[in-house]
């Protein structure tokens, strides 16, 4: 039944691509990222994503049929970033997973809050329509946490969520106004970025993992765990914070180049500009620690 249900999905995907919902968006976004590509390249990565994504949604609305057995089949994870974010957790210290609209981001939540680690996301609001609340209701079955934030809330909910002891969930890769933004650089172009997480590791003392779901041919998910990740601490505020965003796109692009159809090309990433007088200051690119590899 589960692998009806997720060739199914796969094939609506496909009927999405098939009827160009969102194509422009997403061939915009390849040919960013990847100029040097063939149009026959990106199309393909394009056909591809919908199709992930469709087999996601129908994966993520099943998960919660699974057992404890089979979600020890389905994921496989870094044994030493896994046994770092386990040391963290045992010492009760608050505990940021950065994440990203990569592989089956949505079940690398739930698993783990259905394997006792109680999860906050912070998520925005998706809006009041049957689709909206169709998928939040498959949230609440998972048991998940969901911090549905507006303009000016997502600092003060994740420092709640922290304090009450829950693991925050927070998806670095979602488009911010500019007003609220920093511009780290994503595939060489500026991309609005939100530095809750920098906040939340330099005033509340949290620890930060980079983490993501990358399936497997065989149907099981690869849990990638990075961290611990700390910002900078050079006295400049602004500049440390900007860093450290820097080096968490620099983590997401380099996956993504290795699995070009995993990541959701067809939300606008680089909607939003940076301010014409050129809003905050840019540092230059920072490669992730090698103690965090």
């Amino acid at each position: 039944m589960r692998r009806w249900l997720v060739a199914l999905g796969g094939f609506m995907g496909w009927l999405l691509w098939t009827l160009h919902v969102r194509r422009k968006v997403i061939m915009g976004n390849l040919r960013l990222a990847f100029p040097d590509w063939t149009e026959e390249a990106r199309r393909e990565v394009g056909k591809r994503t919908f199709v992930n994504v469709g087999r996601m949604a129908s994966e993520f609305l099943l998960v919660t049929k699974l057992s404890p057995a089979d979600l020890d089949r389905m994921f496989v994870y870094d044994e030493e970033g896994k046994a770092a974010i386990l040391g963290v957790l045992a010492e009760k210290k608050p505990v940021v997973v950065c994440t990203a609209h990569f592989g089956n981001f949505e079940n690398l939540a739930a698993v783990h809050n259905l394997q006792g680690y109680p999860i906050a996301m912070v998520v925005r609001r998706m809006g009041g329509g049957w689709f909206a609340k169709f998928w939040n209701q498959g949230r609440s079955k998972a048991g998940l946490e969901v911090l549905e934030v507006t303009r000016g809330e997502t600092l003060k909910a994740a420092q709640r969520a922290l304090r009450d002891g829950k693991v925050l969930g927070y998806v670095i890769d979602q488009n911010m106004p500019s007003h609220r933004a920093i511009f780290p650089t994503f595939f060489g172009v500026p991309a609005a970025t939100a530095p809750t997480p920098a906040y939340l590791a330099m005033r509340s003392g949290a620890t930060v993992f980079f983490m993501l779901d990358v399936p497997l041919p065989d149907g099981r998910h690869h849990i990638v765990i990075e961290g611990p990740i700390a910002p900078p601490d050079t006295g400049d505020r602004e500049a440390d914070v900007l860093a450290f965003l820097q080096g968490l796109n620099d983590r997401l692009e380099r996956w993504i180049r290795l699995h070009p159809d995993r990541w959701y090309w067809l939300h606008r990433r680089w909607k939003t500009r940076p301010p014409a007088d050129g809003g905050r200051r840019r540092t230059r690119r920072i490669d992730p620690p090698r103690s965090a590899e």
